[in-house]
C-alpha cells in the first residue's frame, strides 16, 4: 500500500482532506493530511512507499523552499505552479496580480478537466480585477489603505486559487506517473 501525505498550511487543510479522501478511494493507496509540524515531528521516519505532497509556496509552507531546488519539471502556468521528483511533490500558486488574465484560461482547463472525470478538484470562478477610484485630496490616504488592504485580499484569493488550479492539474497530469498507478495498471 502506498501511503500519499499531503502537506499543507491550514489555509489548505480543507482542500488537503478532500484530496486525500479521493486518494484513498483508489485500490493500494491512502491519503493522508499532515500539518507542517506534523510534517517536521515525523520527516525523519518517510520512506519506502510514503510519497509526499507539499502545498503552499515557499513563504506559506517552509519545506516547499527545501525541495524547491531539486524539482527538475517544475511546471509554471500563469502562477500555476507544480512538480516532482522521486517520492516528493510541490504544489503551490505564486499570487501575482499580473498573471490573472492568463490564470482565466488555466481555470478552463482546470474547468475541462473535471468534466472530463479526471481526478481534481473544482476550481472557483475567475477574479475579477477592480481599483479603487480617488475622488478627492482627502480621501487619497483612506484611498491608499483601502488599496492596499483589498490588494492584499486579491492576492490572498488568487494564491489560493492558483494552488487549488495547481492541485487539480498536478492530480489529472502527474499523479498517476508520481506514484505509479500507470506503471502497476501495465504490470510494469
Amino acid at each position: 500500500m502506498k501511503e500519499i501525505i499531503i502537506v499543507a498550511p491550514e489555509q489548505y487543510q480543507d482542500l488537503a482532506r478532500k484530496i486525500t479522501h479521493e486518494i484513498s478511494k483508489q485500490p493500494g493507496y491512502n491519503g493522508a493530511y499532515w500539518t507542517i509540524k506534523h510534517y517536521a515531528d515525523n520527516e525523519f521516519q518517510l520512506g519506502g512507499n510514503r510519497y509526499v505532497v507539499l502545498m503552499g509556496n515557499p513563504d506559506e509552507n517552509r519545506f516547499t523552499k527545501d525541495y524547491l531546488q531539486i524539482i527538475s519539471n517544475l511546471q509554471n502556468q500563469a502562477g500555476v505552479c507544480y512538480g516532482f521528483d522521486g517520492v516528493k511533490a510541490v504544489i503551490f500558486g505564486e499570487g501575482k496580480l499580473e498573471q490573472e488574465k492568463d490564470f482565466k484560461e488555466v481555470l478552463k482547463k482546470c474547468a475541462g478537466l473535471g468534466a472530463a472525470g479526471t481526478v481534481g478538484l473544482s476550481v472557483g470562478a475567475a477574479l475579477a480585477v477592480g481599483f479603487v477610484p480617488l475622488i478627492t485630496s482627502i480621501l487619497w490616504p483612506a484611498a491608499i489603505v483601502y488599496y492596499l488592504v483589498n490588494r492584499s485580499a486579491k492576492v490572498k484569493k488568487l494564491r489560493q486559487d492558483q494552488t487549488k488550479a495547481a492541485l487539480t492539474l498536478f492530480m489529472a497530469e502527474c499523479f498517476d506517473d508520481w506514484a505509479g498507478i500507470r506503471k502497476t495498471e501495465q504490470g510494469v
